[in-house]
């Protein structure tokens, strides 16, 4: 007489000495073979996504569509800037006074430089912009920056017309919430945009 058959048991669970053949409707619908072939097809479908994910977005920084800025910028008490160097990107003249604003335009925003002084609506030079959040450069009307080398001269215009000269930071980058300017449809001089362009791809890796 053939003995009974049990169960075995493992790590806690009993599992069934009756094996349904492989790739079967029963083997399909039972519990480990579910498993099986989720894990196929997780593995056929999914497994180069991290390396996908990571071209994608190089590509849209490139292009200055990377959103991950924007996220926590509207809620900083102080305005955000950055080393020129490591937003090293390509520059393109191209005001667009009808669309969105682009390089080439200058736009007034309410800037906050530390957490003790109060916001001052300054005027600024777009050179780029990752999605929503512009990419910008400081300009004063100081006469203390005709020295220094972070700053040069770009002459005067509907940006400050009480005096004869003005000037542009060009080692730090402003970072600003699209939302956050006010645009008068002024535009850079493209032969003084291009020579701040030169300067940015002669010092500061941008192309």
């Amino acid at each position: 007489m053939d003995e009974p058959q049990h169960p075995h048991h493992t790590d806690g669970h009993f599992e069934s000495t009756t094996h349904a053949t492989p790739g079967s409707e029963e083997d399909k619908r039972s519990p480990g073979g579910v498993k099986n072939w989720l894990a196929c097809f997780v593995n056929k479908h999914f497994r180069h996504r991290s390396k996908l994910d990571e071209g994608l977005q190089g590509l849209e920084a490139q292009l200055g569509l990377s959103k991950e800025p924007l996220a926590h910028l509207q809620h900083l008490d102080v305005t955000l800037k950055r080393p020129t160097r490591e937003l090293a990107r390509t520059i393109i003249y191209a005001p667009d006074m009808d669309g969105q604003a682009e390089p080439g335009e200058v736009v007034w925003a309410n800037l906050r430089f530390d957490k003790v002084s109060a916001h001052e609506q300054r005027a600024v030079l777009l050179i780029g912009r990752n999605n929503h959040t512009l990419l910008g450069l400081l300009i004063s009307s100081h006469s203390q920056h005709a020295n220094e080398h972070n700053w040069l001269p770009i002459g005067s215009g509907p940006w400050n017309d009480s005096t004869p000269e003005s000037w542009i930071r060009v080692d730090k980058t402003l970072l600003i919430p699209e939302t956050f300017i006010l645009r008068r449809g002024t535009r850079m001089p493209e032969r003084r945009f291009e020579r701040i362009a030169a300067r940015l791809r002669e010092d500061y890796g941008w192309k």
